[in-house]
């Protein structure tokens, strides 16, 4: 299966896939969906009671704006940088669950009022490389008197059981459209110029009396050259066996390994399925 790169970037990718179906371009796109393992935060222990502050002797509430559950729900969807040859599941991990480095990373928060406690405030214990991806999120408001004093412990998990745990987003696979262009009877060459000009992404271009596309796979088949020539010179049809995928991650996962253990996840699951097949007698 010829695959070609056409944008790759950490958190962005296009490829062109050939000799495939429609059906196994899809079971990649929902495994990026649904499969990919990630770090996010699941529990959160907040404080409860006054807070003082050693350094002005002043106390403050342990109260937010916000309930405890929405704060809670706000750390869970940040992002947070995972290596998958160190971390696995709880229930994967020799731990047995307990919790160790391999399974859990703890992070704190520790702001006082008056001031906004963004993504950067929830701090890593241990590993600084742990430190949240997109450090200007915001998260809570905080008032004068106010303080937020929490302790959060992410592990991985997959979007199957929560979207907090969802890598890719964005995820599209589509046919690559091909441009068909065959000059009917009575189309002039005011007809094939106005086509031309009608192409949103410019690929159409008429130049000595022909029509002719400089650059296919930047179709977006939004269908203005097949209405623009009235005489049905220009028709765009999906090519059944190129697509193309295009997916983004929230940066867990760089683009690259989150196609390498999707793949791999698939790969994995399929042959289960042939094995187990196979038993039936």
């Amino acid at each position: 299966m010829p695959v070609t790169i056409q944008e790759l970037s950490p958190r962005a990718t296009l490829l062109e896939m050939e000799g495939v179906t429609a059906s196994q371009v899809n079971a990649i796109r929902r495994t990026l969906l649904a499969d990919l393992p990630k770090l996010a935060i699941e529990d959160v222990e907040f404080h409860l009671g006054p807070i003082r502050d050693e350094a002005t002797g002043k106390d403050y509430d342990s109260s937010t704006s916000m309930f405890d559950e929405a704060v809670a729900l706000r750390l869970g969807l940040l992002p947070i940088p995972t290596d998958l040859s160190q971390f696995r599941r709880k229930s994967e991990c020799t731990c047995e669950g307990a919790g160790c480095p391999h399974c859990q990373v703890m992070y704190s928060v520790d702001k006082k009022g008056p001031c906004t406690v963004y993504a950067k405030d929830v701090v890593p214990l241990g590993d600084a490389s742990l430190a949240i991806l997109e450090p200007e999120v915001p998260i809570v408001r905080l008032g004068a008197r106010q303080a937020l004093l929490a302790y959060a412990t992410a592990v991985v998990g997959t979007a199957r059981e929560h979207a907090k745990w969802q890598v890719a987003n964005g995820v599209g696979a589509f046919p690559r459209p091909h441009v068909h262009i065959a000059r009917k009877e009575g189309c002039s060459e005011a007809c094939l110029k106005r086509t031309a000009a009608s192409c949103p992404v410019r690929i159409l271009e008429f130049a000595g009396g022909k029509l002719s596309v400089t650059d296919e796979p930047k179709c977006i088949d939004c269908g203005a050259c097949e209405e623009s020539c009235e005489h049905g010179s220009v028709r765009v049809e999906p090519d059944t066996e190129r697509f193309f995928l295009r997916f983004e991650t929230d940066g867990s996962l760089t683009t690259r390994e989150a196609l390498r253990f999707a793949l791999k996840d698939l790969k994995r699951r399929l042959e289960e399925t042939r094995e187990a097949i196979q038993a039936i007698p």
